[in-house]
């Protein structure tokens, strides 16, 4: 049977090779028919050059200059060198017009040429400065807008812009730091790691993100290829974002791909990455002995494992003197018992570093009816731990066709296709928190067991070296289709039809494999019981968008707009997971050839989403603007009764700068526009107790299992259906009401330019328990609309850019801050269930999201806070003296951490964990993440280039109590470098507090959290840093151009955490997470 699995594995890739090889013929077959499209022979042919240079008569590298043939001929292009140089060396004889375009000058048409065989003719173009932004054309909801008459809260990123040459292969990291109150989180640095997305805050107690949009169609972010995007757009209010509905209650991410251009002759572009990679951060170990000077510090006489604390010092010390007197190992044996004495680094061992690769190649082009573009992606991570284990692949496909059937009809189609392989390492966290907290002297070899046989340490590197690792492959296939219809002048009609299939396949196994403990030296296998699990899940997806756009202009002054339609929606999703113990032949698992039980579950999901909405813009004479958007919506998630929802939202701007007052100033001012707008959207989002969305909120549920009782006739357990969850039969949707007030503004022809933002959000009628229940009925509290939040914030954005001569330089900063509260909430008694963390797990009206409780800090207790003469030797066991509050049930020593008594009891303790009485605990921090903000840079000299990236946070309290931070959290965990400052009787000084042996005494009370510890989670960060040079167009005849740079990635950092712990990470958890990647790349970009 394994070997029917195998096949069956093997039938499965090369299903997918024939799929990839048919997509490629399909692709080359293309490609042969437009070459021949193209291609025309040239017999009479001319010569044009030219010079192209700007106001000052400085010439321009890098012009796209279009050679247009007015009898139907091939278009061709070509591009200045650093003299501002072009030629065409062989345009066929004919009429011909010149199109001149440059990033940030006005596009120049040179029309009137009739080329004549054997002809050479000069030509000169004067490119003028464009005001930047102010024709910018912004994709908003089902059309485009200019940015000058947006009144709305839009963000706008030319992705090419920001991205660059850097390595990176998900879009959400190129966005972090790039638009003001786009929030982009990550948890590691794992090869394939996915991020999370926030727009302006904390979004609702049942959670909510916000809406991706590809090409108008919803779609994860991570599964398109960063270089296939053209440009992103961010909807931060209501009003931009309302006609999207169901889903975009807490803002909408529009991405547009590239689709070549028309009239534009084929070009091919590669890009090509090469990078190495190595943990950004990792925490500094002591050395051995270090490490046992310190359990000698702490009054450990013995070791958890057996060893003699002073007899191990004792042998460190010879070990120092002469190391040849002991085994190579650098193990000594004493009495039985095993020391180890030499340093080992198990970082170069598990995480030497690794190795990536991108490739990216497209080929675009078109005529006067159509358009098109075709990209591949190849994208190889090789992670930094020492295994194929722990890598990840994916191959990107994605190709658009547009064209003209008739003059009225315009149809298109887009295919992309996402395949991904990630291997992850078994229990991969577990190795990673063993890396860090194995003592320094943990062997990285084999050793010898006590039955004479030979078997490796359990240490990280012989783990990943030994075990089978788990495989997730990903298959996401999206179909796209269009159709647009002009009625008449103005009056377009569209529909989109979209269906995206994903399909996940994972695959995971255990094995018994016998290690040695590096740190006690007993032998044990890692699991108890082999095992091999298979798990394949699969979604697919529906939707439909059918609308209208039509545009008009009364008396020259009255510009209409509006835009009416519906959207469908349908998503079906589908798993299961098989699993089985006593796998027999590990080489080859499966299913059937296990011996075990069998255990399996499954899972089915669906939704459906079913909208109606329109928009209506209007502006007079550019100076006056208004918007109305109103959504009717219905959920599958709700009861019929409360399913449907009218959603309206409202904006509106005054372009002050049209105003004839403005006339002195416009020389100077050249933007400024005052916007204000209100709207309401519905959130359909309700959350599992675990996190995971519940698709069926308003339907009873229970979890039948089995008991432990064993019937005694059967012999088999006994199955246990708990009471069924209660449910409202009135809830509806959560309002989310956005209030937003904007100042955009620009200087000197927008070469200085900026908005701020205010903005207030009320997400109203959250659904949370409607009222405390007694615990003897056995459920909770049905969910009703009944909680209230309110988010306030504000956004900064300001950009430069100019150019001196052949110097072009810019540089574009913003910052956002914002704070969440609860207005409302059923916590009648104030009930506080704090978290380990400090922060609360439940509500009450006036909280503060983020919040975080604790102690307030006095220092350490000292000899004179006892009574003289009641210490022992040890400085233990002593009687504090009257006035000196004690933590409860505690008897404090010198070295403990010693707490204010704030509410004047006498003693330190937690209370009975309510708002009237939290014992000695009140807010001492937050750890929202505050003031954040991004600063982007990029210049050029001729042919050199170079960019930066920077982005932060300015404000954000954390409580860190992993390993890591604090010392000798437990007696199996090392110590680290930065923990050393701890107490002694001769080091009252200390940072840290007295520790005790084995991890016991008061260890836990003097880590409590608490004003002392609690962390400063401000960073900045240079993210990247990219220098490129362009070749010399005359190198290759003009007919390429040729690009080399190099990049580096998160190559600095400042912040204030200990080595080892990185700011940025959402979670910081045990701090045995997967290390965030510093990269250094090489690469090349080809055009042609």
């Amino acid at each position: 049977m394994s070997t029917t699995i195998a096949t069956n594995q093997t039938n499965y890739m090369n299903q997918i090779y024939l799929k990839m090889r048919r997509l490629l013929q399909a692709s080359a077959l293309v490609i042969f028919h437009l070459l021949l499209a193209h291609t025309a022979a040239a017999q009479n042919t001319a010569t044009v050059k030219g010079l192209v240079t700007d106001e000052r008569n400085s010439p321009i590298p890098g012009v796209s200059v279009l050679a247009k043939n007015l009898n139907g001929g091939t278009a061709v292009s070509t591009q200045t060198d650093t003299a501002g140089v072009f030629q065409f060396r062989a345009l066929a004889a004919g009429p011909y017009s010149f199109v001149l375009s440059y990033i940030g000058y006005e596009t120049q048409t040179l029309s009137g040429y009739n080329l004549k065989a054997g002809e050479i003719i000069s030509l000169t173009a004067k490119l003028k400065e464009e005001a930047k932004g102010l024709s910018d054309v912004v994709v908003v909801g089902f059309g485009t807008q200019k940015k000058a008459n947006l009144t709305g809260a839009v963000s706008t990123v030319k992705l090419d812009e920001i991205l660059g040459d850097r390595p990176v292969t998900s879009t959400s990291q190129v966005l972090q730091g790039a638009a003001p109150g786009l929030q982009v989180t990550t948890s590691s640095g794992q090869p394939g790691a996915r991020s999370g997305l926030n727009i302006r805050g904390f979004t609702s107690i049942n959670g909510g993100a916000p809406l991706v949009l590809v090409d108008n169609v919803a779609m994860d972010m991570e599964d398109i290829n960063p270089k296939d995007i053209a440009s992103v757009t961010v909807l931060k209010d209501a009003s931009s974002s309302a006609i999207y509905g169901a889903r975009a209650a807490f803002g909408v991410i529009l991405i547009t791909t590239k689709q070549g251009g028309r009239n534009q002759p084929i070009k091919f572009d590669y890009s090509g990455n090469l990078a190495s990679t190595q943990p950004s951060t990792l925490p500094q170990k002591t050395t051995v002995d270090e490490f046992v000077g310190a359990l000698n510090d702490f009054g450990t006489t013995t070791y958890w494992a057996g060893q003699s604390v002073e007899t191990w010092m004792q042998l460190l010390q010879q070990y120092r003197q002469n190391p040849a007197q002991f085994p190579e190992s650098g193990i000594a044996t004493v009495s039985g018992i095993q020391y180890p004495l030499a340093q080992n680094d198990l970082y170069d061992s598990f995480m030497p570093g690794g190795f990536e690769q991108l490739h990216n190649l497209s080929f675009s082009g078109g005529s006067e009816k159509s358009n098109f573009r075709v990209s591949t992606g190849y994208t190889n991570q090789d992670g930094i731990m020492a295994t194929k284990a722990d890598g990840f692949t994916r191959y990107n496909l994605n190709a658009y066709l547009n064209t003209n059937l008739t003059s009225k009809l315009v149809a298109s189609l887009n295919v992309l296709y996402h395949n991904s392989t990630r291997n992850t390492p078994r229990d991969f966290g577990s190795l990673f928190y063993n890396a860090i907290t194995f003592g320094p002297y943990a062997p990285t070899g084999s050793g010898i067991a006590p039955n004479g046989s030979v078997l490796p340490y359990s240490t990280p590197n012989n783990v990943l070296e030994k075990e089978p690792f788990n495989i997730s492959r990903n298959n996401n296939l999206r179909i796209f289709g269009k159709l647009e219809y002009t009625l008449a002048k103005g009056l377009k009609v569209q529909a989109e039809y979209t269906f995206n299939q994903i399909n996940n396949n994972d695959i995971s196994q255990t094995t018994v494999n016998q290690y040695i403990n590096p740190l006690n030296f007993t032998v044990s296998p890692i699991s108890v019981n082999s095992a091999y699990t298979r798990a394949n899940s699969g979604t697919n997806y529906n939707a439909v968008n059918i609308y209208a756009n039509y545009s008009t202009v009364l008396a020259d002054k009255h510009n209409l707009d509006f835009v009416a339609g519906t959207n469908q929606e349908k998503s079906v999703q589908n798993g299961f997971g098989v699993s089985r113990l006593g796998v027999i032949s590990q080489g080859s698992p499966s299913i059937s050839g296990s011996t075990g039980t069998i255990t399996g579950n499954d899972d089915f999901n669906s939704f459906a989403v079913s909208g109606y909405f329109g928009r209506l813009n209007y502006n007079y004479d550019g100076k006056y603007l208004f918007e109305a958007t109103g959504r009717y919506d219905g959920s599958s998630r709700f009861p019929s009764d409360g399913r449907f929802g009218f959603f309206p939202s409202f904006s509106a701007g005054w372009n002050i700068l049209e105003e004839g007052f403005m006339d002195r100033i416009r020389t100077k001012v050249s933007a400024l526009k005052l916007r204000a707008s209100y709207g309401d959207i519905g959130n359909q989002v309700v959350l599992n107790a675990n996190g995971s969305q519940n698709y069926y909120p308003y339907i009873p549920s229970s979890s039948p299992g089995n008991s432990t009782w064993i019937d005694p006739i059967t012999g088999v357990l006994r199955v246990t259906v708990p009471p069924p969850s209660l449910v409202s039969a009135s809830f509806t949707w959560e309002r989310v009401q956005t209030s937003n007030l904007g100042l955009d503004f620009g200087f000197f022809k927008n070469r200085l330019s900026g908005a701020f933002e205010v903005y207030i959000r009320k997400t109203l009628g959250m659904l949370a328990p409607s009222n405390e229940l007694p615990a003897l009925l056995g459920t909770g509290a049905p969910l009703q609309n009944v909680a209230d939040l309110k988010v306030k914030g504000w956004e900064f954005s300001l950009g430069w850019s100019d150019k001196v001569r052949d110097f072009r330089y810019g540089l574009n900063f913003n910052v956002s801050d914002n704070q969440a509260y609860i207005s409302d909430y059923n916590n009648p008694s104030g009930l506080l269930n704090i978290n380990g963390d400090g922060t609360i797990a439940n509500y009450f009206v006036g909280q503060r999201i983020g919040d975080i409780w604790g102690f307030v800090t006095q220092g350490f207790f000292t000899s004179a806070d006892f009574v003289p003469g009641s210490l022992n030797a040890g400085l233990q066991g002593g009687k504090l003296l009257p006035g000196v509050a004690p933590y409860r049930g505690v008897n404090q020593n010198p070295g403990d951490i010693r707490f204010v008594d704030l509410n004047g009891d006498g003693t330190i303790f937690t209370g009975n964990n309510t708002l009237g009485d939290p014992g000695d605990r009140t807010v001492i921090g937050n750890n929202n993440r505050r003031l954040q903000f991004g600063l982007n840079g990029n210049a050029a000299y001729k042919n050199f280039d170079f960019s930066f990236a920077i982005n932060g946070v300015g404000k954000r309290d954390i409580w860190i109590s992993n390993q890591v931070y604090f010392p000798y959290l437990d007696q199996f965990s090392g110590i680290f470098a930065n923990q050393l400052d701890y107490w002694t009787p001769g080091r009252t000084d200390a940072f840290y507090p007295r520790s005790y042996s084995n991890a016991s005494g008061n260890t836990g009370v003097s880590r409590n959290v608490q004003t002392r510890y609690l962390s400063n989670g401000a960073y900045i960060r240079l993210k990247n840093v990219s220098v490129g040079y362009t070749l010399p167009s005359k190198l290759f005849n003009n007919a390429v151009r040729a690009r080399i740079f190099c990049s580096a990635e998160n190559i600095l950092t400042l912040d204030h955490l200990p080595e080892g712990l990185d700011a940025e990470s959402q979670n910081l958890g045990s701090g045995g997470i997967y290390p965030f990647i510093k990269k250094y790349s090489f690469g090349a970009n080809i055009s042609f």
